[in-house]
């Protein structure tokens, strides 16, 4: 081995935040490789099997009260559009089959989701690789039903080489990776206003690592709609024969600093990057593994270890490997290096590396393993130890992937069915985090919107659902003024009033009252706030709608007017909303629910506060908030733009 520190400590599980979750969901289809799930940021679980690839969007309402997850399950079946001549053609390359035996079925690879605000309404794309080297762009749709393919990566390469005019060999993708999302300095076409500075796009780089060495890098201007999202195809041309895993490493500069990449023969390559006018080229490649121990890399995992530090993870066979690499400039030293001995008795199947800088791994011969990695005097130590659950379900792992957070672990295991020797699939769940570290994660000024940390979110309805109350840690949240944390108290108050609904003895008391009191204050205040930055964007005096002028009115009325707010006019004096069903007035009382004169009742949208009388309107996904379509009728008399959004006013969650 490599003249670095080693490790190699197997003991006993002394982790108490640790455990299974008893909740076990039945996949229908057996598996055809490792490596084959993966957790997106926005709560959706992907694993690739022999038939096709399931997709589970974990949905975690506040008016859920269930101790299991909440999955709706979603299929993409194995695409067969590729012509026999062009599946031949692919197979029966010499220089690819050369030496090698060939598949006699198909099925996907692996998966990877891309990060936030990629598509077009803000989520996470798919992407997803078969064994007949297949790469397509999924995106899934607005319903959250069904998947629409963006890209096949296959024509884009075709594309590409009509328009260079360059002849170039069939590429057989082995692995994609995603990077983070990126800024660039828009170009400017003359209509920009110099006051203003420059504008910045959102960009996105997908790697694609092939058998013949080389990684294809695309880039991609975000939202990915077709092949004109493209913005750049540059090669990276590696001296090993096969590559088999990569990994952007991600510090706190933008764009990302470097491109892991791990080879067959078991070596271990960074390329640095630079930005150069603009563009993005790739460096003189530091090989931080040398040793050709014939243990191919089978994956690689990256994340910030401090200021311009970074750790990179590699499993190779059942032996897991620690880098600590720091970037100056555009150059990328290695600092420290640390291995494990066999962390399994069977080689590495999956591999996870949380913000914490705990690897979680899986094989298939025996239970999951997590390896500390911690920073001493003599430089990097690793400690690593089998997960106690006494279960038998995580004996043969194939795949294994992480929440955003860090708050649980999705294991795929199999079980052999002794009858037919199928392999039959089932996705388990342990749980990382105790309640003290969900409620600091969820206060932490860095956590951003509730929507954004949906593992943290789900984690407390599931233990407030057990054992029908809040936790402790959360009460003063709940009883607090919602200036601080008005999004998390509102789904808080939410919770509350759905557990209160559950107890048989007095479902209507004293209690109940009280949270759709303090309900009603946190949505006074989250609603004025938003008609606020709503209204405080429009200049003086320009006429608006008699809808808006009665929320101007209702402000005014209730003791919340801004004194920045801009006079506006009134087109008419009609009424504010007129019923669609006795053709009565319907006046701005209240900020949840419009109702006329004769009794006719409706909910208000969270985006517009119109009355939602048109069917189907949009739902919010963790509180139940009503929303009009984007393009519905009477949008015309309802700020139209802000019926783009997909976010609630009220907890930031999905409206669908």
């Amino acid at each position: 081995m490599e003249d670095s520190n080693s490790s190699n400590m197997i003991v006993d599980n002394q982790n108490t935040s640790l455990s299974l979750h008893p909740q076990v969901i039945p996949l229908d289809h057996e598996t055809c490789s490792a490596d084959i799930i993966d957790w997106s940021h926005d709560n959706h679980i992907a694993v690739a099997t022999k038939k096709g690839m399931y997709c589970l969007a974990l949905l975690n309402s506040a008016d859920l009260v269930d101790t299991n997850f909440k999955a709706q399950k979603t299929f993409i079946p194995l695409t067969t559009k590729r012509s026999s001549k062009a599946a031949s053609t692919t197979n029966l390359d010499q220089g690819y089959r050369h030496g090698e035996v060939l598949a006699t079925e198909n099925g996907y690879r692996t998966v990877r989701w891309s990060p936030l605000e990629c598509s077009a309404n803000g989520r996470c794309m798919l992407a997803t690789l078969t064994l007949d080297h297949c790469l397509v762009l999924h995106c899934l749709q607005q319903d959250q039903l069904q998947w629409q393919e963006v890209l096949d990566f296959s024509a884009l390469e075709s594309s590409h080489a009509k328009k260079s005019d360059k002849k170039s060999a069939t590429l057989f993708p082995t692995d994609m990776q995603w990077s983070e999302t990126f800024c660039r300095t828009k170009v400017d076409n003359g209509t920009s206003n110099p006051g203003n500075g420059p504008e910045l796009d959102r960009h996105v780089m997908l790697a694609v690592a092939t058998r013949s060495g080389l990684v294809v890098v695309w880039e991609f201007k975000c939202p990915i709609v077709d092949n004109a999202s493209v913005v750049s195809r540059q090669e990276i041309e590696t001296p090993a024969e096969c590559i088999t895993s990569l990994a952007w490493v991600q510090d706190q500069n933008n764009p990302p600093g470097g491109i892991a990449i791990g080879h067959l023969d078991g070596t271990v390559s960074i390329w640095p990057t630079a930005v150069d006018a603009g563009s993005l080229t790739f460096l003189t490649p530091t090989v931080l593994w040398k040793e050709q121990d014939l243990l191919a890399v089978t994956s690689i995992k990256s994340q910030p270890f401090g200021k311009n530090v970074s750790i990179l993870v590699a499993s190779k066979g059942p032996h897991v490997i620690c880098f600590e690499i720091q970037k100056s400039g555009d150059n990328i030293a290695l600092l420290n290096t640390a291995w494990t001995d066999a962390v399994h008795s069977m080689p590495i199947s999956g591999l996870a590396l949380s913000a914490e800088h705990k690897v979680y791994t899986c094989c298939m011969g025996s239970t999951v393993t997590v390896t500390n990695i911690t920073r001493n005097e003599s430089g990097l130590s690793l400690e690593a130890f089998p997960i106690d659950t006494k279960s038998s379900l995580l004996k043969r792992g194939y795949g294994i992937a992480i929440s955003k957070n860090s708050v649980f672990v999705g294991c795929v295991s199999g079980v052999t069915d002794t009858l037919n020797g199928v392999v039959k699939l089932q996705l388990n769940f342990l749980q990382l985090k105790s309640q003290e570290e969900v409620t600091a994660a969820l206060v932490s000024p860095k956590a951003g919107h509730v929507a954004h940390n949906k593992d943290l979110v789900e984690y407390v309805r599931q233990r407030s659902s057990s054992t029908r109350s809040l936790p402790p840690d959360l009460q003063s949240i709940l009883y607090g003024e919602p200036k601080t944390h008005p999004h998390l108290q509102f789904f808080l108050l939410k919770l509350s009033i759905a557990l209160e609904k559950e107890k048989v003895q007095d479902p209507a008391g004293t209690m109940m009252k009280d949270l759709d009191e303090k309900l009603a204050r946190v949505t006074t205040f989250l609603a004025v706030r938003h008609i606020q930055g709503m209204l405080g964007g429009r200049e003086a005096g320009i006429p608006v709608s008699p809808l808006m002028r009665a929320i101007l009115e209702w402000l005014k009325r209730e003791g919340h007017g801004h004194p920045d707010l801009p006079v506006t006019t009134s087109v008419t004096e009609h009424p504010a909303e007129t019923c669609r069903l006795c053709q009565g007035p319907i006046q701005f009382e209240d900020i949840r629910a419009a109702t006329c004169e004769n009794g006719h009742s409706w909910e208000r949208c969270c985006l517009t506060f119109a009355a939602c009388q048109v069917v189907p309107y949009r739902k919010c996904r963790l509180c139940g908030a009503a929303a009009l379509p984007e393009t519905g009728r009477g949008s015309k008399d309802v700020c139209p733009e802000l019926l783009r959004s997909n976010s609630c006013s009220f907890c930031t969650g999905d409206l669908l």
